[in-house]
């Protein structure tokens, strides 16, 4: 069964989205901080250091929160769990306002994350009304 859940994981345009999301948002976060890893992120005390480390994290979160929704077999559970998915979603857009607001280099990519997850938004609405 894992290999059809992988299969139907492939096509899922939520899940896609948000590999590209996270993808995204570490090139980002490596561009802010001018390549820093996410462990001296973390330890930084810098503003910027710590509001990409949360993007990272933040991002890292939705994946596995996409997938444990799509592998849900009951409709209400599937619904319930596709409904919490916008709450890292919102994190994530609240993490590049942050980092907008920052004096930061790379700003325009910021404004491209930052457009991907409106994207990503439109995709998740479509995907809880699909469930509905």
């Amino acid at each position: 069964m894992l290999i059809t859940g992988n299969k139907d994981l492939n096509h899922s345009i939520i899940y896609q989205k948000s590999i590209d999301i996270f993808k995204l948002s570490r090139s980002v976060a490596s561009y802010v901080t001018d390549d820093k890893d996410v462990i001296s992120m973390y330890n930084s005390g810098e503003r910027v250091d710590n509001y990409a480390d949360n993007l990272i994290m933040n991002a890292l979160k939705l994946v596995p929160k996409v997938v444990e929704t799509e592998t849900q077999e009951s409709p209400s559970k599937k619904l319930r769990y596709a409904k919490s998915l916008r709450f890292f979603i919102d994190r994530l857009y609240q993490d590049c306002l942050h980092l907008e607001g920052s004096r930061i280099h790379g700003k325009d990519f910021v404004r491209m994350l930052r457009k991907e997850l409106k994207s990503l938004r439109k995709i998740h609405r479509l995907y809880v009304n699909s469930l509905l």
